[in-house]
Parts: structure tokens; sequence; C-alpha cells
């Protein structure tokens, strides 16, 4: 039996990762530096998506939230670090500024309904 299996397509307007330059918090505990001071320079919610490589501009935030001078930078695993941040992530509100995410959000919901119903 080939039965379908029921989707949810997702479609950042950018990059997933304009999307993960939301959540200070997340971001701060995914570098290794939770109650780091320095200002991290988060792009605001409204223009995330706008940004033309997230992935370069999340590697430099974290690299600056993990506090670390440039010579033990060389060592600082950035790309493991940036997988980390939605794991950090307490809750998704941030995100609701984002139509892109509006729309994912939906889409679940109605996906979940349907699968409720049978």
């Amino acid at each position: 039996m080939n039965a379908a299996l029921p989707y949810v397509c997702v479609v950042p307007v950018r990059m997933s990762e304009a999307w993960l330059l939301l959540d200070e918090f997340a971001i701060r505990q995914a570098a290794g530096n939770p109650n780091g001071a320095m200002p991290l320079d988060l792009p605001p919610a409204e223009r995330v998506e706008e940004i033309p490589n997230p992935k370069a501009v999340l590697r430099d935030i974290l690299r600056t939230a993990s506090g670390l001078n440039r010579r033990r930078l060389k060592t600082f695993r950035v790309a493991q670090a940036a997988r980390l941040v939605p794991r950090y992530m307490a809750n998704f509100a941030c995100l609701h500024v984002l139509s892109a995410f509006r729309r994912l959000e939906t889409d679940v919901q109605s996906l979940a309904a349907r699968l409720v119903a049978g």
C-alpha cells in the first residue's frame, strides 16, 4: 500500500536562519554564554526576512555572543552553535511578526485538525 503522507511546506521568505535572529536568549545560550552582556545588534523583527545573507549574520552574532577572544574564536564551532539556537527557543511567539511563519503555523494547525478528524 502506498498511501500519501500528510505534509506541510515550509517556505521562509529568505533562509530559515533569518527566523533564528529574533531570540536573543536562544542565541546567547547556543553560543555558550547565556549571561553575556555584549550588545548583539539583532535586526528588527519586521526587517529580518529582508537580510540578504541571514546565515552569515547569525554566525557573526553567535561569535559576538560567545564573548570569546580572537584566539579562542578559532576553535568556536559556529555551525554547531547555529544548529542549537532553535533548541533554546522557549517558544516561537517572536516569530508571529513574520508572514511566512504565520502561514506555517496555520498550515500545521489545519493538517493537525485533518488528522484528528480522520
